[in-house]
């Protein structure tokens, strides 16, 4: 007996939706206001047995998986982040708006170097902007 493959279609489901939509075997998503062409990529690549999200699905989804984990687990997650000193000066200042070449000289070091410690502190957070890092430090502030 073969098992159909489902696509669902809604305007903007939230995360729980979703999870909910993979765990029951859905196959695709597309949204109610796609294009045409949009509804035949979807179902020819479901036929073929590709998975598919929409773009704007993906990246609300990945924001709403990362903001699960880190609410779940955060002191653990917080614990795992190893900012040397410095890493954690270049936060503060990030989050207060400073910009590389201000935050080089108030901490009296290159430019370049406050671009290093950015590249790794994205790296270590695993974010990819200095907004975000600013969020991050804000969202620590209280512990």
């Amino acid at each position: 007996m073969s098992v159909g493959k489902i696509i669902a279609m809604d305007i903007l489901p939230e995360y729980v939706d979703i999870v909910e939509f993979v765990k029951a075997g859905g196959c695709g998503f597309i949204m109610k206001d796609a294009p045409v062409d949009d509804y035949i990529k979807t179902i020819k690549s479901v036929a073929e047995g590709i998975k598919v999200l929409p773009p704007v699905l993906t990246k609300s989804l990945f924001t709403q998986i990362v903001e699960s984990v880190l609410d779940s687990d955060k002191s653990a997650y917080d614990h795992s982040i190893q900012l040397t000193n410095r890493e954690r000066e270049i936060v503060n200042l990030i989050s207060d708006g400073l910009s590389n070449k201000e935050i080089a000289e108030h901490l009296h070091i290159a430019t370049f170097t406050v671009k290093s410690h950015v590249y790794n502190i994205l790296e270590k957070l695993t974010l990819n902007t200095r907004l975000q890092i600013a969020a991050f430090a804000r969202s620590n502030e209280s512990e």
